[in-house]
């Protein structure tokens, strides 16, 4: 397989790894078009945790500061019981000798703002409102066929449409589908109190945690993590009932950040599912990055660092010397037991939240990954 890249790169999917691809890829001079099947364009409006090596990333993509200033940079984990009583304050691993926080909050709308500027700043291409219908492999091209009729022929198709991947679907039938890990998560932000300025989590019984996360000077968010046996469906109108309910035995900062509670519109709830892709996480000239290849369990708060250490590594490999099949045999190999590390980390620690083992330490795992997540991808 032959390394130029002289027909454009297609990007499907207008998410976070997608987003960051195509600013990586244009910074390196190459032609970008980026499709992505949501004609608005929009994300649900949560908060998100950046953890330092995410931030790294973003710097290396010349979006750092901007997302720190958008955010709210935090250094400690405040641990609780869930009557509120004090625990643990976890320290995070940072990367300070890089001028980087440990971690840094920031609403999901506002990452995706800042993403899609930058992209469209940088040149990147994009269609809304349709996606890939047919793939062809050719020698030296792809030629894909879109939903809207049009076809196209790319030097390299990167799937980064999320989970559920259409992509992945057309080049990888031998994939399993994501996995219910019998969890889900609530979510909702509300204005943030003067006593959140970390992450702030509680401990509950039956499997739950609680936590607050500040996203920025005026807002925060809170999170619940619980075991939803069989993966019941959460009727839109009783969401906040049934968070409520969920919630009725917290104590410390959760009663007053419930005053706060919004109507259904405003709260997401998501089962947690889990893929891990087996390397390597190309076909011929189409490959996956981000959720596509391995989406994971919000427990060590590394999906979007993983979306983004994809996107910057695979833009390093692409502007190697060799071939592009030696390209993307790199990129799958310093990525696979990385994300494997942290989907499978991330899987045991709600392993552990709903089927406590004696001396599990699930506080020691997260310490643990993510000093290993401080070496460079």
């Amino acid at each position: 397989m032959t390394s130029p890249l002289n027909a454009p790169v297609l990007i499907v999917g207008g998410g976070i790894a997608g987003l960051a691809l195509g600013i990586a890829l244009r910074r390196a001079g190459r032609d970008v078009e980026l499709v992505e099947l949501n004609s608005a364009w929009n994300v649900y409006g949560v908060g998100i945790i950046l953890q330092a090596n995410a931030l790294r990333a973003l710097r290396q993509l010349g979006l750092a500061d901007a997302c720190i200033q958008a955010g709210f940079p935090y250094a400690v984990s405040l641990h609780h019981e869930e009557d509120g009583q004090p625990q643990a304050a976890r320290h995070k691993p940072s990367l300070m000798d890089e001028g980087l926080p440990a971690s840094c909050g920031i609403l999901r709308p506002a990452l995706h703002d800042l993403l899609r500027e930058a992209a469209l700043s940088a040149g990147v291409q994009v269609r809304l409102g349709i996606t890939v219908a047919a793939l062809r492999h050719e020698r030296d091209a792809v030629e894909v066929s879109f939903t809207d009729g049009r076809q196209g022929r790319y030097a390299l198709v990167v799937g980064a449409d999320g989970i559920r991947s259409h992509v992945r679907a057309l080049c990888f039938p031998e994939a399993l589908p994501p996995r219910f890990t019998g969890q889900g998560c609530w979510r909702y932000t509300l204005p943030r109190s003067t006593e959140v300025n970390s992450a702030v989590m509680y401990h509950g019984r039956q499997a739950r945690l609680a936590g607050l996360v500040p996203v920025s000077q005026t807002h925060m968010y809170l999170l619940l993590l619980s075991e939803e046996a069989g993966n019941p469906r959460m009727p839109e109108a009783e969401l906040p009932s049934l968070l409520r309910d969920r919630l009725q035995h917290f104590g410390g900062l959760i009663p007053a950040a419930l005053s706060h509670l919004p109507g259904p519109e405003g709260i997401v709830y998501r089962p947690l599912e889990t893929q891990l892709v087996s390397a390597p996480w190309h076909r011929g000239r189409v490959v996956l990055a981000g959720d596509a290849a391995h989406a994971t369990t919000p427990h060590m708060a590394q999906g979007a660092s993983m979306a983004l250490e994809d996107a910057v590594v695979l833009a390093e490999c692409l502007a190697g010397a060799g071939s592009l099949e030696s390209a993307l045999q790199d990129y799958s190999s310093r990525r696979f037991d990385r994300c494997r590390r942290v989907v499978e980390a991330s899987v045991q620690i709600g392993n552990w939240q709903m089927r406590p083992e004696p001396g599990a330490d699930q506080l020691a795992l997260v310490r643990e990954v993510a000093v290993e997540l401080m070496r460079p991808a």
